[in-house]
Order: structure tokens, then sequence, then C-alpha cells
């Protein structure tokens, strides 16, 4: 405090906060869970003050396939000969991007493509190891044809079209950020592979990408086997494009009070969920039960198709 200051305090300001201070009382429980629900009645879970523009599934995609683009563009030709993913290098990680389009165009067109779990993988690599035979200029051409092919295929569809794909059958908009978030997380592959830094995402793409996480989250818990019957988690985003939701890890509709809460950077979780990350990389703050904060993380890295 400058001298100034302390000569313009009004003294009877100072009493009123004095007098404040010696009549404040700790609230007791009944009184706090009231103001809680009001909160909460007024500001739903999930929702920022300063929220970003809501950009359908298909912007979100092309967003994302421009970044991807630009990268690719900015290779030198040492940079695709780098590792990068299982036994790919960038060059086949493109290659398996390359794969997963074609698998992509067949199941907008109703084909019955096999693409879940680990024959999302399997059914890629043919396409990954015909990229040896290739210039990466011819690779980087083959991807953009086919990711334009996709673009011009899903401009034709409603938004509402369900669509199978990945094991399960989501409506288009919804896939379409699936499709972006992998395609994010491969971007960041080539990045790490090449040395160069992580570009955050842009608000928009990131709200799309984080309301999707927390929806399927559940699946991603019960592919991991951890039973959580009843037990809720609040996960507290941060950064724009973040937001709170209370999440039911068993999957049940109704409201419940959250057992744990978790703050954690919403563009670091998903790198959780893409499983680049982990809790600690990640810097969780985890208020409650440790053994269900690590469940969650555990369920969300679950949801990664690599």
């Amino acid at each position: 405090m400058t001298e100034r200051d302390d000569e313009t305090r009004d003294p009877v300001t100072e009493l009123r906060f004095a007098l404040a201070e010696g009549d404040a009382a700790e609230a007791d429980d009944a009184l706090r869970e009231r103001v809680v629900a009001a909160a909460t009645a007024a500001r739903a879970p999930g929702t920022s003050s300063d929220p970003p523009e809501h950009i359908a599934g298909a912007e979100v995609f092309r967003r994302t396939v421009a970044k991807l683009d630009a990268l690719l563009g900015d290779l030198a030709a040492g940079d695709w000969s780098r590792p990068a993913l299982r036994e790919l290098d960038v060059q086949g990680l493109v290659g398996h991007l390359i794969g997963v389009e074609e698998l992509f165009i067949g199941a907008v067109r109703g084909d019955d493509v096999a693409s879940g779990g680990d024959e999302h993988v399997a059914a890629t690599q043919a396409a990954a190891d015909r990229q040896s035979q290739q210039s990466p200029a011819a690779t980087h051409r083959e991807w953009f044809d086919r990711v334009t092919e996709s673009l011009a295929r899903v401009g034709d569809l409603d938004p509402s079209t369900p669509v199978s794909f990945y094991g399960v059958t989501l409506p288009l908009d919804a896939l379409l950020v699936v499709r972006a978030f992998e395609m994010w997380t491969h971007e960041e592959d080539v990045r790490r592979a090449t040395n160069r830094m992580l570009e955050g995402l842009d608000p928009e793409r990131l709200s799309r990408m984080v309301g999707l996480v927390t929806t399927l989250l559940p699946a991603g818990i019960a592919r991991v086997g951890r039973n959580r019957s009843g037990r809720t988690a609040r996960l507290v985003l941060t950064g724009r494009g973040g937001g709170t939701w209370d999440v039911n890890l068993d999957g049940a509709g109704e409201h419940r009070r959250a057992d744990i809460r978790i703050v954690v950077d919403a563009t670091e979780f998903c790198r959780v969920v893409g499983n680049r990350q982990d809790q600690r990389g990640a810097e969780a703050i985890i208020h409650g039960d440790p053994a269900l904060a690590a469940d969650v993380f555990v369920g969300a890295a679950a949801l990664a198709l690599d």
C-alpha cells in the first residue's frame, strides 16, 4: 500500500469491514446446499460465461483438414521418414489417414465398414504400407484428394443422418467431430516427430470436442471394465472453449451430486482422450477420491483410436 492510499482511506468504511468480519460465520451445510443448488439452476454445468461460437461438425472437420494440410506442406523431405506412431514413419502415418478416409467414404455411402477397435488400425494398414512406393508429394496429394471427397460427400447430407463408423453409430455432425479429433491427434503426432511446437486448438473446435468427450466418457470407463455405478464426476475443463460438466460415470441420465471434482486444462484433457497425455502430465487438480479420478483418466484414454 502506498502512502497516498493510507492517507485517503475512509475510516468509516474500514470500520464497516471490521464489523462485517466479526459477524461472519461459516455457513451450515443446509445453507451451502441451497446456495449451490440455486447457482446450478441459474447456470447449468457445461455453459461458459463467454462461450465460443457454435460451429457445425463439418466446419470442425474442415478446419482440422486445413491445419494438417498446411503442416504437411511445410515438411522437409527428411521429415517424412521420421518415426511417428507404432511402426509408422510420418509418411506411413499419413497413409493411415488415407485409409481412414477411404473407410469413411464407404461408411457415408452406407457400406459395411470394418473400422472399430483394433480393426480400425488393421483396416488401414494396406494404405499405410503402399506409401513406401510413393513420393511424399504423392502421399500428400492422395490424402488431400480423399479428404476433399469426404467433405464433398458430407456436404450433401443432413447433419442428423446416422452413420456407423468406429464401431458406433452417431449423427453425422457428431461423427465429424470424432473424425476431427483423430486427425488433430495425428497432426500433433507429426509435430512431435518433426520437432515442431504443438499448437492449441481454436476455441470453437475445442468446445465441440470437449462437449462430445463428456458424453462418451462413460463408454470409455465401461470399455476398461471399471464399475462406477452411481458415481458422478464434475469435470472443470479450463481455458476458452472449456466448461463444467457433471458426468455420471455409469451413463445414467438422472441428475446427481458429484462425488469428485477434476480441474484440468481442456486441451490437455483432449490429449488424454487421444492417449497422448496422462493424469500427471496434464497437471490435473483432484478434489476427492484419487482412485475414482484415476478411473476417469483411464476411461478417457480408452476412447483413443490410434
